[in-house]
């Protein structure tokens, strides 16, 4: 999991302010929907990291807009609900194309009881998302209960066939879970998205510390063969080097 392995998508999003460490967290949750994370709280936490962040509250866009006016460049998202329960990540290249989305699809057809729901089916969006440039992604598609589409949405693969991407780390579920997304996404050869899906701050600390514990071993695998790769080539050397001197004898 790294900014490589993402869509060219979001590299526009990317701050970049030399640090050793870095936080991507496309799936997240503020108190403008059923999270706990204040704008301000996310805000002074990225300050002195290089960041890549999505706020997708459910169907609702107040905290993502709130968090740009603070300065951070997050990148325009929305966690879909639909009738039925299932739950689509939508990235829109600007906050204008989210807010046109928002105000013409989401908003008029709010689900007054439940905040993660909405009365519109997942045709019904992705019909509409035909018109506007954007990024799906389909969040923990092996979760747990309703939130495991594999197994209770019986249009799931039509679903997979219309999407970008399909979330392989989802840090809110096992691992064993995250694994047969990362397979299916793999079977249909479709892009990556990940997230902590945190709706508490510690819940973004931990997966902070979970990503760069991550990156930090693939940089010192990298580091290793590298030097392995040096060292192969000097033996080599060293190695024609004596065959020479001895044939010259």
């Amino acid at each position: 999991m790294c900014l490589d392995n993402l869509n060219y998508f979001f590299k526009n999003f990317y701050i970049d302010r030399k640090k050793d460490k870095t936080f991507i967290d496309l799936h997240l949750h503020t108190t403008y929907s059923d999270g706990f994370i204040s704008g301000k709280s996310l805000a002074h936490f990225l300050k002195d990291k290089n960041y890549l962040i999505a706020v997708t509250d459910h169907n609702a866009i107040g905290g993502n807009i709130f968090l740009r006016k603070l300065g951070v460049n997050v990148v325009p998202g929305i966690e879909l609900g639909c009738c039925d329960g299932f739950e689509l990540l939508v990235y829109f290249a600007s906050e204008d194309d989210m807010i046109y989305f928002y105000k013409g699809y989401v908003e008029p057809n709010k689900n007054k009881i439940r905040m993660a729901k909405t009365t519109k089916d997942i045709e019904y969006y992705l019909r509409a998302l035909e018109n506007f440039k954007c990024y799906k992604s389909i969040p923990h598609i092996a979760g747990i209960a309703q939130k495991n589409f594999i197994k209770n949405k019986d249009y799931i693969y039509n679903v997979i066939g219309r999407v970008d991407a399909i979330e392989i780390h989802n840090h809110a579920l096992p691992k064993s879970r995250n694994l047969i997304a990362q397979k299916i996404q793999e079977k249909y050869n479709l892009e990556i998205t990940f997230g902590s899906d945190s709706h508490f701050m510690n819940e973004i600390k931990t997966f902070y510390e979970y990503f760069n514990e991550i990156e930090n071993r693939k940089n010192l695998i990298n580091d290793y063969f590298q030097k392995m790769k040096l060292l192969s080539g000097l033996g080599q050397k060293h190695l024609i080097y004596g065959l020479k001197k001895t044939f010259e004898k």
